[in-house]
């Protein structure tokens, strides 16, 4: 069997959207005969950890390196257990490595040469990496150019130009940081895979020089039905129209249209807001519980704290209709969002109602006929779109669901890993 080397900043047990993709290119590799080696952090602090992750069958089989991130655990306790989001100890690691892309670079400093030994011993045949933090891409250019190993780049968020984030000054002095390292990155990986068109599209534009067309493919995110095995639908006994929404609300996202419309709704007297419930769960900040306390008073919303994957996936598995938000315009790059809820979301088989702009996302939920489709930041376009699911729950208690199948299992993480297989094979 082929070896590859993971390298991955996101790894149980740290949880979140990032974490996944990883994780489940470590369970479906061996199925394609190719042996992952997986290299993360060993005390990565974060905002969230799913610990059962740990106890998955399949990774007792699997090497797992961890090293670092001693150089990180200040900046981590100030920011995430102390709240504290402006402090000197951040101003003193963006000196030191802000030119090296993100302050997540001390963790390449730390653990690189552990990494070279580590890669010499399991004698691996390739190494991907994959991020954010896109300076996890540093440790990729340096096993290739000290150990000569074939090197795949993943990239679940574009790297540069991220729509998500604000352009303020310091943001626009990192963007010309994050083209240099592109363009270095991309002259010198083997095969670069990204989970949109759009950004693979913008990549082969911004770096046109470099004709990176026989190396660049899109993998999107997908979906595990192993995840769902086993999860019980639960009765629900109240008469209550159920929308539940997983995640949390990163960068410029925020839930305030999608209340705003159905704040309009019960203006109208469109529906009785006791017959709806508004299901919240996952990490927000205190932003996004503002907003939540300021249209509490007109309708049911309930705040559940980050739960673990499973858990997570229960709730929408016992839910009438799933919430997609992704309020950032094309226009503003929010055509390269393919979030990986959406997938989590069509595994669960329930319909959702995607607040989402033109591009590829939308495209595949009508195509797929996963639900419906509003204008991210319309608020009367949202209302009508999910008017028409809640007249249809009123007269039949529940909502039809009947997505195109062949193009749902067409996103089985399973599936996915088979093109990253064929790529590593083509590459070694």
């Amino acid at each position: 069997m082929k070896k590859t080397l993971i390298i991955s900043y996101m790894f149980p047990p740290i949880s979140g959207g990032g974490t996944m993709r990883p994780l489940k290119f470590v369970k479906y590799l061996p199925t394609f005969e190719i042996q992952p080696v997986v290299f993360c952090p060993k005390e990565a602090a974060w905002k969230a950890y799913d610990f059962k992750n740990l106890e998955l069958p399949y990774l007792k089989n699997i090497p797992i390196y961890r090293c670092g991130i001693q150089r990180l655990k200040r900046y981590y306790y100030l920011r995430y257990k102390k709240g504290l989001h402006h402090h000197p100890s951040y101003y003193l690691l963006a000196l030191k490595y802000f030119y090296f892309l993100d302050f997540f670079s001390a963790w390449y400093f730390e653990c690189r040469q552990q990494l070279v030994n580590i890669a010499q011993t399991e004698k691996v045949d390739c190494v991907l990496t994959t991020s954010p933090p896109h300076s996890t891409h540093l440790f990729g250019l340096y096993l290739k150019k000290s150990l000569h190993i074939p090197w795949v780049m993943d990239i679940r968020d574009a790297m540069t130009v991220d729509p998500n984030k604000k352009q303020a000054l310091s943001k626009r002095i990192q963007n010309t940081l994050e083209h240099f390292y592109e363009k270095k990155f991309y002259a010198v990986a083997d095969a670069i895979i990204s989970v949109s068109d759009p950004i693979i599209k913008s990549i082969k534009k911004r770096h046109a020089g470099l004709k990176l067309e026989r190396k660049t493919h899109t993998i999107t995110n997908g979906f595990d039905e192993d995840d769902f095995f086993g999860l019980k639908h639960k009765e629900n006994k109240e008469i209550i129209f159920t929308i539940t929404y997983t995640g949390s609300f990163m960068g410029k996202q925020t839930p305030e249209y999608f209340l705003k419309a159905l704040r309009l709704l019960t203006e109208t007297e469109t529906f009785n807001p006791s017959a709806i419930k508004l299901r919240f769960v996952g990490h927000f900040d205190e932003n996004i519980l503002s907003i939540f306390d300021q249209f509490s008073s007109f309708f049911s919303i309930e705040v559940i704290e980050f739960q673990p994957y499973a858990e997570a996936l229960s709730y929408q598995l016992n839910s009438h209709l799933l919430l997609l938000i992704v309020n950032i315009e094309a226009h503003e790059g929010g055509d390269q969002t393919m979030t990986g809820k959406f997938f989590e979301y069509i595994g669960a088989n329930r319909p959702i109602l995607a607040l989402v702009p033109n591009g590829p996302l939308k495209e595949l939920i009508l195509n797929g006929n996963f639900g419906s489709v509003a204008a991210p930041k319309d608020i009367s376009d949202i209302a009508e779109k999910f008017t028409s699911f809640y007249d249809e729950w009123k007269s039949n208690g529940t909502i039809k669901f009947d997505p195109a199948l062949e193009l749902r299992n067409s996103f089985t993480r399973k599936k996915l890993t088979g093109d990253l297989a064929k790529i590593i094979k083509e590459i070694t």
